[in-house]
């Protein structure tokens, strides 16, 4: 089946597009926001050719493609006619559900800047600490900074995400970040006294370079001002009155008060992580690791992004990804471990298969097709995925870069201090995680095997 036709049938059983307010991706699901959700039939979309699974999460529905699940949502756009759909947040209650949403909706379209930036990271420290190059030459430089270019001009690329999430203008959202890396702000980081004041009042000043937090709550001030202010202006008076007013308010605010608070939690949220691996370690890391399948069977991973994003920043690098990775180790494993024990080869080649993509770096395949059907292979991918977390926290792995993990990531765990222990220690993590799951699948066998 074309994935035109997958597509179609997706939002037909949705109710169709006019059902549809608002249409987004991740790695490997689309995900939906209806106005009637009665219209929408699960059991049906999860038997179209091409869908590994449907549910309903967070208000949200989560159609599972896999890793063709772009050049689905290419399809979905133009039937959708994307630019026209009402995201319909304005009337949502902000709560945990809607704080997911918007999460998800903000961060998935700029991953493969992330991905690719932080993979380029990766592979220059590793070849760097080879000695292979030389960090010196203009070559290498050249190719450092294209893999900064990314993480430094993050606020431009979530102000974009964050405008099409919170319905204002991109170009008015780009003016935020633009405010936030204004260069006299940033050269008087570390300055005893700020260059701006408003009314007064000093305008505090941070390294907002790299950050997530303080630019998503400016654009998200600056989508509440422009439609406040856009009910009372004549409709003749709008295209003036409207983004001076919106500037003149949004940006002066997010100086003053949200880019701080967002920069201060940022810091904050870091050092807690920090603080409960250091105190708890190997409890905390075999926790995360062992709901970490619930988590992502949920479809509530993507949720941990800015938490990943931000420790990189802050602190360089982050503790979360490593055990993300023994997850996807784990899934590969357990599905593996399950395809050692089928006897149909339509299954056994199924589970090979999505084995292979896990390993790669997308487990919900593995994780839907084989491993939650026959039951006994996901509990077994989560007791190794606790395992595996708790031994990442123990040896002190980190991850350097944001990218999503797979083994082809592997190159972003090298240290950018040219030492090579901490990609070693991963692969150590990894394996143990994979050897792990798949030995007890082999050995607990399947319960339920289904095709």
């Amino acid at each position: 089946m074309s994935n035109k036709d997958v597509a179609k049938q997706i939002i037909q059983l949705l109710g169709g597009k006019d059902n549809i307010t608002n249409a987004l991706h991740c790695v490997t699901r689309l995900r939906f926001n209806l106005k009637e959700e009665s219209k929408a039939d699960l059991e049906k979309i999860r038997k179209i050719d091409g869908v590994l699974g449907a549910q309903v999460q967070n208000e949200q529905y989560q159609v599972i493609i896999g890793a063709k699940v772009a050049e689905v949502f290419k399809e979905v756009e133009t039937l959708l006619d994307i630019e026209k759909v009402d995201s319909g947040t304005s009337n949502k209650k902000i709560n945990a559900d809607y704080i997911l949403d918007v999460v998800s909706g903000i961060f998935s379209p700029i991953l493969p800047a992330l991905v690719g930036a932080g993979m380029l990271k990766g592979i220059l420290a590793l070849i760097s600490s080879f000695g292979w190059v030389s960090s010196a030459g203009g070559t290498y430089l050249l190719f450092e900074m294209i893999s900064d270019i990314a993480f430094y001009f993050l606020p431009f690329l979530l102000a974009v995400s964050s405008a099409r999430k919170f319905k204002v203008n991109d170009y008015l959202a780009i003016c935020v970040a633009g405010a936030l890396m204004y260069p006299t702000l940033v050269e008087a980081i570390g300055a005893s006294t700020s260059p701006f004041t408003f009314m007064g009042i000093a305008v505090p000043v941070f390294k907002y370079a790299n950050s997530v937090f303080p630019v998503i709550l400016g654009v998200g001030l600056m989508s509440l001002v422009y439609k406040f202010i856009d009910k009372f202006v004549p409709d003749v008076l709008k295209m003036v009155v409207v983004p001076t007013l919106a500037l003149i308010i949004s940006i002066p605010l997010t100086l003053l008060i949200l880019a701080p608070l967002g920069a201060w939690g940022g810091i904050l949220l870091a050092d807690g992580i920090v603080w409960l691996f250091t105190k708890t370690g190997p409890i905390a890391g075999g926790l995360l690791g062992f709901f970490t399948p619930l988590i992502v069977l949920a479809g509530m991973h993507q949720s941990t992004s800015p938490i990943q994003i931000q420790n990189i920043a802050t602190l360089g690098y982050d503790y979360l990804l490593p055990i993300s990775f023994c997850h996807n180790m784990a899934e590969s494993g357990a599905a593996f471990g399950a395809a050692l024990r089928m006897k149909d080869k339509k299954m056994r080649s199924a589970a090979l298969t999505t084995s292979f993509s896990a390993f790669l770096g997308i487990s919900e395949p593995a994780m839907f097709t084989v491993n939650l059907v026959n039951k006994t292979p996901f509990i077994c991918a989560m007791i190794a995925t606790g395992i595996g977390g708790a031994l990442t926290t123990l040896l002190g792995v980190k991850c350097f870069a944001f990218v999503m993990p797979g083994i082809t990531s592997l190159p972003i765990y090298a240290n950018p201090d040219g030492t090579v222990k901490n990609i070693i220690l991963m692969i150590i993590c990894i394996f143990s995680t994979f050897l792990i799951a798949a030995v007890l699948t082999f050995v607990i066998g399947l319960r339920g095997e289904k095709e």
